[in-house]
């Protein structure tokens, strides 16, 4: 799950953001990297509150918060070199 949302969703919003522009909407480059880099960011420490508001298996979200975390350490680099 934290690759994915490390790898996929940006790579997703990459790709959406370039389709726009092609479209002609008007959006710059730079906002098109704070796009992806806010993507490639690790799962929020406040997902893990609101599943324990609703219900939903705490102890395997904050796994996923900590591995993604720990991945994005790497990740979020190699995003950003390749965003720039």
């Amino acid at each position: 799950m934290a690759v994915f949302k490390l790898l996929l969703h940006p790579l997703l919003v990459l790709l959406v953001g370039v389709g726009a522009m092609q479209l002609g909407v008007p959006l710059t480059r730079f906002a098109l990297t704070v796009m992806v880099l806010a993507a490639a960011l690790p799962s929020a420490s406040n997902v893990s509150l609101l599943a324990e508001r609703f219900g939903a298996d705490n102890g395997r979200i904050a796994r996923i918060i900590l591995v993604s975390t720990a991945v994005a350490f790497l990740s979020f680099s190699g995003a950003v070199g390749l965003m720039t």
